[in-house]
């Protein structure tokens, strides 16, 4: 069977913190490929400004071009929007029969995984959660259930809002995303 870690997100843009915690779970879990979900439409998100999906994937695809273990899916990009990880999740187990997944979240999705659409359908799925340093309580009801596992993961003191912000000041993000994410982003 093979192991396969799924790590859902926006990615806009990828950065250092995303590859980090790839990295830590490939290693910690002795993944064979962990998946960078592209989502181009997060129903949590539909009233933010998110740039341009496709090229979201792009750049996403650049980075992965030169990690070996690490793949860019756009799974996402053929089902429904908005993306529901229930959905996607449903759909991945029904076409990869020989595969264990393990979806990895920050703690902070962690405590509102009850909000998401058929959240009981997620926790059949190894779920593997990463700190998050703003957040300060970690939920107790889903922390405790079986398929739920905390991990030591680093913490990132990085986010692509604050990476977006950076790129409208024309301030440098070199230190902040990997040198892919810069070579990419400085084409557009």
């Amino acid at each position: 069977m093979k192991h396969i870690g799924l790590f859902f997100g926006t990615f806009d843009p990828l950065h250092n913190g995303h590859v980090a915690i790839a990295k830590y779970f490939i290693s910690e879990l002795k993944l064979e490929e962990l998946w960078l979900v592209v989502t181009p439409m997060n129903p949590f998100k539909e009233h933010e400004k998110v740039s341009n999906e496709n090229k979201r994937l792009e750049m996403v695809s650049c980075f992965c071009d030169s990690n070996e273990k690490i793949i860019c899916t756009d799974v996402e990009f053929h089902l429904p929007k908005p993306n529901y990880t229930a959905d996607t999740l449903d759909y991945l187990v029904k076409k990869n029969s020989k595969t264990k997944f393990f979806v990895i979240i920050g703690e902070d999705n962690l405590n509102t995984l009850h909000l998401w659409k058929n959240y009981q359908d997620i926790l059949k799925q190894q779920i593997c959660v990463y700190p998050r340093e703003s957040v300060t309580k970690l939920s107790k009801s889903l922390s405790n259930h079986p398929n739920v596992k905390l991990y030591n993961a680093p913490i990132m003191d990085v986010s692509s809002t604050i990476i977006r912000e950076k790129i409208s000041e024309d301030k440098p993000i070199d230190h902040l995303v990997p040198n892919e994410i810069v070579q990419f982003l400085t084409q557009y």
